[in-house]
């Protein structure tokens, strides 16, 4: 568990408070349904347009553009082992 806690640590230390963020557990990623869930939630929270129109400062967009990519990256990496 010690992971976890360092990678929720990591996500609160990246991503600012006004982006709603919540950290999740391992136990909330058990299925391909839930991870999916998640992965939106996620990408949500951080999609550039959302956050530039929330009043993002330049620093927040420049963030939330690189979490965003890696988002789409590790989601593309998943589905192609879960259909696999």
């Amino acid at each position: 568990m010690k992971c976890c806690s360092h990678v929720s640590k990591l996500s609160l230390n990246v991503l600012w408070p006004e982006c709603d963020w919540e950290p999740v557990s391992l136990t909330d990623l058990i299925t391909s349904t839930s991870v999916k869930k998640v992965y939106r939630k996620a990408t949500l929270c951080v999609h550039p347009d959302k956050v530039q129109q929330k009043g993002a400062t330049i620093q927040q967009k420049y963030t939330s553009e690189k979490v965003f990519d890696i988002l789409k990256e590790a989601w593309n990496k998943f589905s192609k082992e879960e259909l696999s």
